[in-house]
């Protein structure tokens, strides 16, 4: 009697592992398939953007966008505790990413965001070199209001990239009402480097797709290489 109910226990507990790993293996496939498609997105859009901003086809169109953003007259006060954090927010959370690297028990979880973010770097790097844009400063016909300064090439935004790469990294453990706040923080880090008059619409949206590309080819690496690397799937 004792054997037969230990039987039965280990039967039960078999089947409740079977069930919850197929249920993993179900939502992991879904999740590879909204990477797939967030690939292709962001793909797309970065070649668009990346030939509209090297071909000039919208200059009147962005020019427009941009004025109506850097342009507005608002008070100094946005621009110094609204604008310039928002735009600097990266760098707090960057700061943090390597905070938590340095503790064992989170070490794991911020070398997703480390290896997010850096390899998101890496590619605005290469992609800024082939575009070869500069900053709305320079661009003809920008007049941009500039509330504050940065060097460097224009398209994409790495502020806007590393932002987009955090927040997708973070984005399949989220509940809802935290992912449209983060959707909607990229927004506002966008809106900032264009207030602040360094990036042209075209950048920002191109560092998006940037980070898209990016996150979504690390999840869709193949498994024996996401072990190696310790990235999660």
């Amino acid at each position: 009697m004792v054997a037969a109910r230990e039987a039965g226990t280990v039967s039960d507990s078999d089947e409740t592992e079977t069930v919850e790993e197929k249920r993993r293996q179900q939502m992991l496939s879904r999740r590879r398939k909204w990477y797939w498609a967030l690939l292709a997105v962001g793909l797309v859009v970065l070649a668009v953007t990346a030939v509209l901003a090297m071909g000039g086809w919208l200059d009147e169109t962005e020019r427009r966008i941009f004025a109506f953003i850097n342009h507005v007259d608002l008070p100094g006060w946005v621009t110094e505790q609204i604008a310039k954090p928002v735009s600097d927010a990266v760098w707090g959370m960057a700061f943090l990413v390597v905070a938590f690297l340095l503790i064992p028990k989170f070490r794991l979880l911020a070398w997703q965001y480390a290896v997010a973010a850096g390899s998101t770097f890496a590619a605005v790097t290469i992609v800024e070199h082939i575009v070869n844009r500069a900053r709305p400063v320079e661009l003809p016909m920008y007049d941009a209001v500039m509330r504050a300064s940065q060097d460097g090439l224009g398209f994409p935004s790495a502020h806007v990239a590393i932002v987009t790469a955090l927040v997708l990294t973070a984005w399949p453990y989220l509940a809802w009402p935290w992912r449209i706040v983060l959707a909607l923080f990229i927004v506002a880090e966008a809106w900032s480097r264009i207030f602040l008059g360094v990036h042209a619409p075209l950048d920002v949206v191109g560092g998006a797709a940037v980070a898209m590309a990016v996150v979504s080819t690390i999840h869709l690496l193949p498994a024996n290489i996401r072990k190696v690397f310790k990235l999660a799937a």
